[in-house]
């Protein structure tokens, strides 16, 4: 029995590596290559591969968006030039990760375990999608995707789109800076803070964070707090306690 490989990578020296390295081993057919997310995207669709060498670093549509839009992904091996914090978790976990430039050793040690994956069909989990971003994103030390589950499919928000979150309990709800939809987390929005680069987002109430340069006008209450106006015409309080974090903005 063969198994059927797609290569998705912009760069054609390592596509190119992946198909001669695969080439040596029988059971390994190389049904097709894409460059790019729409065109992996496709060829996914009409090809149906057992097993996805992707690149996450891709122009356009990354790896982990393209990820987004299949209900049902093959086997995946994710390939990237860095995440070197990411590489000792991914040696630990049912999803494999490929660092570039990758020896032969490794990639025959990769392969190995996505044989046995590919016997028990496995596909990729919530749990799996949550590692791969929290470890990629330790790179910089803060998240730089959020995965989110929606009815029948997983959403990965990159955090560059989130404009402000709300939370409720343990829940937060993230609002997008060009989707009318909000979006609901399992989530502390203690805990969610910490993962969130504070550069980036400010603190305005014990149940809101907000993307300090959506915030484009103050309006002082009555009783020490604020509401803030963000670019999209959208609302915000700020609550007294956290009078500081926008004092230290404004003052920038």
């Amino acid at each position: 029995m063969s198994y059927r490989c797609l290569i998705v990578d912009d760069e054609p020296l390592v596509r190119a590596s992946i198909r001669y390295l695969l080439a040596e081993h029988a059971d390994m057919e190389v049904i097709a290559e894409a460059e790019n997310g729409q065109q992996a995207l496709q060829a996914i669709e009409d090809l149906q591969p057992d097993l996805l060498f992707l690149d996450i670093d891709m122009p356009g549509m990354d790896g982990l968006e393209l990820l987004q839009q299949l209900v049902k992904p093959p086997v995946v091996v994710f390939c990237t030039a860095y995440a070197e914090h990411a590489v000792t978790a991914f040696e630990l976990s049912a999803q494999d990760y490929l660092l570039k430039p990758f020896s032969d050793e490794r990639f025959l040690q990769m392969l190995n375990r996505c044989r046995q994956k590919l016997q028990q069909r496995d596909t990729l989990s919530w749990q799996q999608l949550q590692l791969i971003s929290q470890q990629l994103a330790a790179k910089s030390g803060y998240k730089e995707k959020i995965i989110i589950r929606d009815p029948g499919r997983v959403k990965i928000i990159p955090v560059k789109d989130i404009c402000w979150v709300g939370s409720s309990g343990n829940y937060v709800e993230f609002h997008l800076q060009n989707d009318e939809r909000s979006y609901l987390l399992r989530e502390t929005m203690t805990r969610l803070e910490q993962q969130l680069d504070p550069a980036i987002f400010a603190r305005v109430h014990r149940c809101t964070l907000v993307r300090k340069s959506e915030i484009i006008e103050l309006r002082p209450g009555d009783k020490g707090d604020a509401t803030l106006v963000l670019k999209n015409g959208q609302l915000v309080q700020m609550s007294r306690n956290y009078r500081h974090v926008l004092q230290e903005l404004f003052e920038s």
